[in-house]
């Protein structure tokens, strides 16, 4: 097939395009990294399928930029929804677990808003905690491995491998699932345990009131399509 991707140098997108290129596929590249931001997305598009990852995820920033964060993830995720539903041209696109509470701060309303306006025949993959090699640096999975912590909070956070979401994504490609649908490892991880199974001494907090108490997602359609996680962050340690 020949594949859009938009976020194609990112953090989900570099491990997915590695992934369907070994597959065969046609990978159209879309990331600001190449030049090609989407806000000159072609209004009639060439392909089989458009995967769109390409997004702002900052919580805090969020609230700094508001406008910011809807005319990226919002505005111009309309207009890739739309130049691909005139060509007949299904999306996969990027959702979040951040929409259990999307009222909360501006990048849930953003997320959210997108699958209001995402196309009928569309899937939008709500992520839980994204980890692995070439994530941000600023995440938590990232601080714990370079013992970058000052404290952690009293959440629960349900955090799925980089390597479970590909695998994720290519079960939507094989099969004729539409709708919002939910990818994480169904687990919920205190963070004060996991960076205590880190062997990392850092003060407990309580956690912002705009974040999630926790993010634990089911995963039930994609398990009825036989995925199931590989995984998980609690089975060895991340640093010495």
């Amino acid at each position: 097939m020949h594949i859009i991707v938009t976020g194609s140098h990112g953090f989900i997108g570099t491990h997915l395009c590695k992934h369907l290129e070994l597959q065969g596929h046609t990978i159209e590249a879309w990331d600001t990294k190449l030049g090609k931001d989407i806000n000159d997305f072609p209004d009639k598009p060439k392909g089989d399928l458009c995967i769109h990852l390409a997004a702002l995820a900052d919580i805090k920033k969020s609230f700094e930029n508001p406008d910011v964060f809807w005319q990226q993830n919002v505005v111009l995720a309309k207009k890739v929804f739309d130049a691909c539903a005139n060509e007949n041209i299904k999306v996969i696109y990027a959702s979040s677990s951040a929409c259990l509470g999307w009222w909360m701060h501006p990048y849930a309303i953003s997320k959210y808003v997108n699958e209001l306006v995402a196309p009928t025949d569309s899937v939008g993959i709500r992520f839980s905690t994204v980890w692995g090699d070439g994530a941000n640096p600023v995440t938590l999975v990232e601080k714990i491995k370079n013992k970058n912590l000052q404290y952690v909070t009293t959440h629960t956070r349900d955090l799925i491998h980089v390597s479970d979401v590909v695998t994720a994504i290519q079960t939507i490609i094989d099969n004729d699932i539409q709708g919002i649908v939910d990818c994480g490892l169904g687990v919920a991880i205190k963070i004060s345990d996991l960076v205590a199974f880190n062997n990392i001494d850092v003060p407990v907090v309580e956690g912002e009131n705009y974040e999630l108490d926790s993010n634990t997602l089911s995963s039930t359609t994609l398990r009825q399509h036989g995925w199931s996680p590989k995984v998980n962050v609690m089975d060895e340690k991340l640093c010495n």
